[in-house]
């Protein structure tokens, strides 16, 4: 008798060893195929968060500039406008948002830093210092001697579904991604003060800026 193993053996360990090999390269693939879903996963809801935040930062800006028939605006009306927060970021946490809208006065004399005259925020966050802020640049396109405008600055934490660990490796240590949108915004509404050129809107509580 032949040693030779039968035609019908060799096939069936070469079938065997395939599977084996397959079973293998699979075990390989399938963590990093699933790495991948759950990443473009993460982050389309990571992006559809921050899109949320800067929608929410115009918003405010928008309906905050069209001013009110009252000087300064209403309390009511700013309340309304801050609340808008938890239908817009939805179905984000609206709670969780920090909302800041600042009536800034440029002078020109002092540089380029704009002076704030008065300013709001929703609970989650603390109204601006009045006087000049250090901090702020004043954009090229406000950069108008007596100019009037709105800031609007939102600040959003995102806690990741899936990643994490990679936020942490990358991110932040407490596992979240700090979204934060600053939105310079023109007057559109608002009235006059004194002899300045522009129209101006005054926040609650507020007074309208000197005459710079």
């Amino acid at each position: 008798m032949s040693d030779r193993p039968s035609s019908r053996g060799s096939l069936a360990a070469l079938w065997r060893n395939a599977d084996g090999v397959s079973a293998i390269e699979f075990s390989l693939i399938l963590p990093v195929l699933l790495a991948m879903l759950f990443g473009m996963i993460e982050l389309g809801h990571a992006y559809e968060n921050w899109r949320k935040v800067n929608q929410l930062a115009r918003a405010v800006a928008d309906m905050t500039s069209q001013g009110d028939t009252s000087a300064p605006i209403s309390s009511l009306k700013m309340t309304d406008i801050l609340a808008s927060s938890g239908m817009i970021l939805r179905p984000f946490d609206g709670t969780k948002v920090k909302v800041v809208v600042s009536a800034l006065g440029v002078d020109l004399t002092v540089g380029t830093r704009p002076r704030v005259c008065s300013s709001v925020a929703n609970a989650s966050a603390t109204v601006r210092s009045l006087g000049l802020a250090n901090d702020i640049t004043i954009p090229a396109g406000f950069q108008l001697p007596g100019m009037r405008y709105l800031l609007v600055e939102t600040k959003m934490d995102y806690a990741p579904i899936f990643a994490s660990a990679l936020v942490q490796r990358f991110g932040s240590f407490n596992n979240l991604l700090k979204f934060n949108v600053v939105v310079p915004w023109p007057v559109r509404g608002g009235q006059k003060y004194g002899l300045n050129a522009y129209n101006e809107v005054v926040l609650p509580n507020g007074s309208a800026c000197p005459l710079l």
